[in-house]
């Protein structure tokens, strides 16, 4: 895929700094009510737990909770797409009639937990006839 840009690092730096309590968990669990929303409704979930949530359990000594509550939000950008720009993506299919029909655009993939609000961006991508192939 071309222009992907992985933010794993940069979640992995947050984590961190979070279980050495140099960020407060009130910071990075701050998902916009939009985002919770649309994560409730359209997300796809994820194929891993919440780390904030899994960093509570341990802090707790209680077992983790394995439950599907982190997911996925597609999220487009881009001056071609006018008044699509902004909008949540529900599926790859849609992904993929934007990215057909459209000069360039960019999206993003965020990261949001329903239980206590962790939100990250997870990976962005130039999609469009521009990047095809």
């Amino acid at each position: 895929m071309r222009g992907l840009t992985d933010y794993r690092i940069a979640k992995r730096a947050l984590v961190s700094q979070v279980t050495r309590g140099a960020v407060p968990v009130e910071d990075v669990c701050d998902a916009h009510p939009e985002l919770l929303r649309a994560a409730r409704n359209v997300g796809l979930v994820a194929r891993r737990g919440c780390p904030i949530c899994r960093l509570a359990d341990d802090r707790a000594l209680v077992p983790r909770d394995d439950t599907d509550t982190l997911r996925l939000v597609t999220y487009v950008f881009g001056t071609d797409l006018r008044r699509k720009s902004g909008h949540v993506v529900w599926t790859r299919e849609e992904l993929a009639d934007l990215a057909s029909a459209h000069r360039s655009f960019t999206a993003y993939v965020v990261e949001c937990c329903l239980v206590c609000g962790w939100n990250h961006l997870v990976e962005s991508y130039l999609l469009g006839q521009a990047h095809a192939g």
